[in-house]
């Protein structure tokens, strides 16, 4: 009885020490989890993608912490160890996908190649970005349909991020007939910026004859605008020239094709 004594004693300071070990890690992981959160907070890091990170420090954390107070017990964790990396191996490989979009996820959300509000054209769809998700991001289109795009297709592919920039070029080409006064049309051309305010002075307006085509003399007629003002701008401008060459008797052609009929 008195040999089993010291063994019972210790093995009652083990457990005891376990307990601490467990407490003291738990508060430790959740400490380093909250003080990762202020930072990534400081950052202005994505609000969903920091909360995930957090809690993964957390039970990282709390994993470690049970393997050192099984250890402490003096239970064998090699054998465990290799089982969670197994079982880890194995979701792994089953969750490849969600992983590589996981991936591209945090990527947009770190490298912020678009924002939440920008209208962009990644992975062959254009729309206006409204959530940008862990593994997927939404994407509203012109005509209000939401369009559900992982991450992963996004970042593996080129994004045009139409709203990066405060400005924007309107490229048009104007076709008018070879019959037409070329200086004429680039008057009228010219008076239909001067009125729009919405046209920047600064970089200058383009207007020149851009290609001697098979049935018009097609103009460049470039404008730069506010980024906002785009859609806008292009339509307006494409039914104003419309109505000022029927005024002035400018021939807008189409294609047109001469057939000879020999009897």
């Amino acid at each position: 009885m008195s040999d089993i004594l010291p063994d019972l004693t210790t093995y009652a300071w083990q457990i005891i020490f376990a307990i601490l070990l467990v407490v003291i890690g738990r508060y430790a992981a959740r400490y380093l989890s909250k003080f990762c959160l202020r930072l990534m907070e400081k950052g202005r890091m994505d609000m969903t993608l920091s909360k995930f990170l957090s809690g993964l420090i957390y039970y990282l954390g709390m994993t470690v912490v049970v393997i050192a107070a099984l250890n402490q017990l003096g239970i064998e964790t090699t054998s465990i160890v290799a089982v969670l990396a197994t079982a880890g191996l194995a979701v792994g490989l089953a969750l490849k996908d969600s992983l590589s979009n996981f991936a591209a996820g945090v990527m947009i959300i770190i490298f912020r190649p678009f924002v939440i509000g920008d209208t962009i054209e990644a992975a062959g769809t254009t729309g206006t970005a409204e959530i940008i998700g862990i593994f997927t991001t939404q994407l509203k289109t012109a005509d209000n349909k939401a369009i559900i795009v992982p991450n992963s297709a996004i970042i593996s592919n080129s994004i045009t991020n139409y709203s990066a920039n405060d400005t924007r070029r309107v490229d048009l080409t104007i076709g008018v007939s070879y019959e037409s006064d070329i200086k004429k049309v680039k008057e009228i051309l010219a008076e239909i910026v001067e009125k729009d305010e919405r046209v920047l002075k600064d970089p200058a307006p383009t207007i020149a004859v851009a290609a001697l085509a098979d049935n018009s003399v097609n103009f460049a007629y470039r404008l730069w605008v506010k980024t906002d003002e785009y859609w806008n701008v292009y339509f307006d401008t494409l039914e104003t020239v419309k109505i000022r060459f029927d005024e002035e008797k400018i021939a807008i052609p189409y294609p047109q094709m001469d057939i000879h009929i020999t009897k």
